[in-house]
C-alpha cells in the first residue's frame, strides 16, 4: 500500500482527507515542481506519485512540526493560531494580495483577536462594534481592513509613506468603472508603444532558444532535486551555464530586437534598479507605463496603480 501510485486527484484527495483541510492538485504540482516529491510516469505517460513520499512529505513538515512545538511549549499550545489548514489563497484574500509586504500578519490573527468569538483559549471579548483601533506599526493596514470589515473604526500609524499609501489604497472607496477603464487604457497604449518599437520575433526566437537550453541543462524537477539533495552548488552552476548561454548566443544578441529607434525613451532618467535588473524590452515598457501613471489626475487611481 506504501509504495502504491497516485494520480494527482487521487493523491489530493488523499492529503484533504489526511490533513483534514482542502488540498488541490495544483497543491500536489507545487510539491512535485520543486522537487519535495518525485515525479514517476505510468504507461500512459500520465503522472503519478508514490502514496509513502506524499505522507513522509507532510508529516515532516506538518504533522510532526505541530508534535515539536507541543512538546516544547505543552499542551497549553493553541495551535490554530498556527492557521495551517489554511490556503495561500484564503490568507491573501481580496486587497491583501495588493501589493507584497513581507512583515504583514494574515488578516485570520487579526480576526482571532478582533472578532466576538470566544473558544477555550479566548475567553474575553476585547472589542465590539463601533469602537476604535489604534494601529502604531500598521505596516501593509491588515489591522485596519480587517477592523474596516468588522464594523470598528481605526487609525494607523507608519514610518513609511509607502506603507501609508498601500493602506490608503485597500481601505479607499473606488469608481469601479473608471477604475477598470483607466488600468486597461494605459495597458493598451503600453502594449501599443512597445509594438511600434521592438520586434517580436526576436522575443520570439529567445523563448525558444532559452527553452531548448533550460531543456539540456536545467531540466524540471529532476535540476531541483540535485540542487535540493546537495548534488550541485545552484548558483555556481547558474553562473556558468549563463555565461555559456551568452556565448552561445552572442551574435544573436546583438541583433537587439529594436525595429524603431526613433520612439525609444531616455533611460538616463531611469531608476538604477529598472536598469539592472530587466530587459531592455521590459525597461522600456515599465518606464513607459510609470510615465502613464505619473500623467494620471485622479490621485485615488494613480495610487493604485
Amino acid at each position: 500500500m506504501s509504495q502504491e501510485l497516485l494520480s494527482l486527484g487521487q493523491a489530493s484527495q488523499w492529503a484533504s482527507d489526511y490533513l483534514d483541510r482542502p488540498v488541490t492538485t495544483s497543491n500536489i504540482s507545487y510539491l512535485i515542481q520543486y522537487a519535495k516529491i518525485k515525479k514517476y510516469l505510468d504507461e500512459e505517460k500520465k503522472i503519478k506519485i508514490k502514496l509513502n513520499e506524499l505522507k513522509k512529505y507532510y508529516d515532516e513538515h506538518l504533522v510532526k512540526k505541530e508534535e515539536s512545538w507541543k512538546s516544547q511549549l505543552g499542551d497549553d499550545l493553541n495551535w490554530g493560531l498556527s492557521f495551517s489548514n489554511l490556503r495561500e489563497s484564503d490568507t491573501t484574500k481580496h486587497v491583501h494580495r495588493l501589493h507584497p509586504y513581507k512583515g504583514k500578519f494574515i488578516p485570520q490573527l487579526v480576526e482571532y483577536f478582533l472578532d466576538s468569538h470566544l473558544n477555550d483559549y479566548k475567553k474575553q471579548i476585547f472589542f465590539k462594534e463601533g469602537n476604535t483601533i489604534l494601529d502604531p506599526f500598521m505596516g501593509s493596514g491588515t489591522t485596519l481592513v480587517q477592523s474596516s470589515e468588522l464594523g470598528l473604526h481605526s487609525i494607523g500609524i507608519d514610518i513609511s509613506d509607502f506603507n501609508c499609501m498601500i493602506s490608503r489604497v485597500k481601505l479607499d472607496e473606488y469608481d469601479i468603472f473608471k477604475l477598470s477603464y483607466t488600468l486597461k487604457n494605459i495597458l493598451s497604449q503600453t502594449i501599443n508603444f512597445s509594438n511600434k518599437v521592438f520586434d517580436d520575433s526576436f522575443d520570439l526566437e529567445l523563448k525558444e532558444r532559452l527553452s531548448d537550453f533550460n531543456k539540456k541543462y536545467f531540466p524540471n524537477p529532476e535540476f531541483k532535486r540535485k540542487v535540493h539533495k546537495g548534488e550541485i552548488e545552484e548558483e555556481e552552476y547558474g553562473e556558468e551555464k549563463l555565461k555559456q548561454f551568452l556565448k552561445e548566443n552572442k551574435k544573436f544578441f546583438e541583433k537587439n530586437g529594436t525595429k524603431d529607434k526613433t520612439i525609444l525613451l531616455d533611460e538616463k532618467k531611469m531608476s538604477s534598479f529598472l536598469s539592472k535588473w530587466f530587459s531592455k524590452r521590459v525597461r522600456q515598457e515599465l518606464f513607459y507605463y510609470l510615465k502613464l501613471i505619473e500623467n494620471e489626475k485622479d490621485e485615488k487611481i494613480k495610487n493604485i496603480m
